[in-house]
């Protein structure tokens, strides 16, 4: 790194990016050269973790190392309060200019959060219209959005979405910034929303997978016997209690794989651009590159599909952090997404505003060893709509479900978690230590529980309101058309 005091920070974020299907996190399935190319000159974190399984609460705790437990924000419709800090105020104020490009799933009428400008808008709304209570018990026909016609065969190959079209307006501008970037300190985070469903391919990208051989999931012949009341709750939600046998059908299963790795090779190549632009700018010396993802996708294993759920393929995500002039390393040490505020303020020599959940990771990134603490996912909202956690420490993953058993499975033994070890006397130390992580006295249990359905009402409320007035939160970019190109 150059003598620059502060370096810059490019943060690269994939939606929905499970690391089990990336080359590059020694999966199978998509082929990531350059993702593989950083992580090889990195600070490579094999096991890290989505504070929560789904965007809205788990783009809340990124931006602010805070559990969403922490900020109330539960679900796709949730808001957080403006007031909190998040790493783009505190890079702001250690002189950065603060940059997002793409998508960050704001709710509410503060669409910025600490950056000081967006190079677009969001592709998702940003009103409160994406909070939904359970569906009815005797309903048998109730599909919240109806997923699963999204990992059907038939609705997946070569094709065209909004989801491709805003990624690549995002990559546009994120690559016109770095060609035109600021001589002060600068930190862009750029955000793809592929390979989030649907798995509609660019022409060029699904002959590469058409015909890919990718492994497909294992299904003991007891799995349904496996499934605790939050899977039958999850499987309800996304209409698998309807179409579960779909889903499970290897047509569909390796069509949804082969698309996912198509959408992830696209993903990869918008990397490979990235990195590229910023080696032509001069500036890859002075930058640090950080690439993630929100959360995974289950992408059939256990018969699931989607997010929300607690396993392990829909909590696990990418996490590589590039700082130039720092040996690469592999870290095996549990940590989270909620991590990365308290590093990157660290990284700007920035004094923490308040105490966050997570920890800077910087320490490890330049060779020290990470104390191994319970690193935690939480996801209370639309399906469950009560407390549900898991906690990860060391090879033990123990799942909390308010009012249902618990489960522990270890990860060493039974990476695919089959083998339910709670109740077991041999285990019952660590099955105590980590309920205690949760019912302890850190989260309000009865709190959430009460929480998650008294904003309800209060939202529907608002989103009348808004329907009626035909008022939007969404973000307005500025063009001015008067200094765009060539005006001497």
């Amino acid at each position: 790194m150059s003598d620059q005091k502060q370096p810059n920070i490019l943060i690269i974020m994939a939606d929905q990016m499970t690391p089990f299907m990336l080359e590059a996190c020694g999966g199978i399935g998509a082929k990531t050269k350059n993702m593989t190319r950083l992580a090889k000159r990195s600070a490579n974190f094999t096991n890290a973790y989505t504070p929560s399984p789904i965007c809205v609460p788990a783009r809340s705790c990124f931006m602010t190392g805070l559990y969403t437990s922490t900020t109330g924000c539960y679900d796709n419709g949730d808001p957080y309060h403006s007031f909190i800090p998040t790493f783009a105020h505190c890079l702001t104020n250690a002189g950065y200019e603060t940059v997002l490009s793409g998508k960050m799933h704001f709710i509410g009428a503060d669409q910025l959060h600490g950056f000081q400008r967006r190079l677009n808008t969001d592709i998702y709304p940003s009103g409160f219209i994406w909070s939904y209570p359970l569906p009815p018990e005797n309903d048998p026909s109730f599909k919240a959005f109806d997923f699963t016609p999204q990992y059907l065969a038939e609705n997946i190959g070569p094709g065209w979405s909004k989801e491709l079209q805003y990624d690549e307006e995002t990559q546009f501008k994120a690559l016109e910034y770095l060609r035109h970037a600021p001589d002060k300190p600068w930190m862009m985070t750029v955000s793809f929303t592929n390979p989030h469903p649907p798995y509609k391919v660019p022409r060029k990208y699904w002959e590469m997978y058409k015909d890919a051989d990718i492994p497909l999931p294992h299904y003991p012949e007891d799995m349904d016997e496996k499934y605790s009341e939050y899977d039958h709750a999850i499987r309800r939600w996304h209409g698998l209690h309807v179409r579960g046998d779909e889903i499970r059908n290897p047509e569909n299963l390796i069509a949804m794989r082969r698309g996912f790795a198509a959408l992830a090779h696209y993903v990869d190549d918008k990397i490979g651009e990235l990195l590229d632009v910023l080696e032509e700018a001069d500036l890859r010396d002075d930058t640090i590159v950080i690439i993630t993802s929100d959360h995974g996708e289950m992408l059939g294993e256990k018969g699931l599909i989607q997010k929300r759920s607690l396993y392990e393929w829909s909590t696990r995500i990418p996490l590589f952090i590039d700082m130039p002039g720092e040996a690469p390393r592999k870290i095996e040490t549990p940590v989270s997404l909620l991590d990365l505020p308290a590093t990157l303020i660290d990284i700007a020599g920035q004094a923490l505003a308040r105490p966050l959940d997570g920890r800077s990771l910087l320490p490890a990134v330049q060779g020290t060893s990470l104390d191994v603490v319970p690193v935690i996912s939480e996801y209370h909202g639309e399906g469950i709509m009560r407390p549900s956690f898991i906690v990860r420490l060391g090879d033990w993953k123990y799942h909390y479900h308010h009012g249902s058993e618990a489960r522990l499975f270890n990860l060493a033994e039974d990476p695919g978690e089959w083998i339910n070890r709670a109740g077991d006397p041999s285990v019952a130390n660590i099955e105590e230590q980590l309920n205690h992580v949760i019912t302890g006295g850190d989260f309000d249990l009865e709190k959430i529980a009460k929480d998650v359905w008294d904003r309800l009402s209060l939202k529907q409320v608002v989103n009348a309101a808004m329907k009626i007035n035909d008022t939007h939160w969404d973000y307005q970019v500025d063009h001015n058309a008067a200094t765009q190109y060539i005006r001497t």
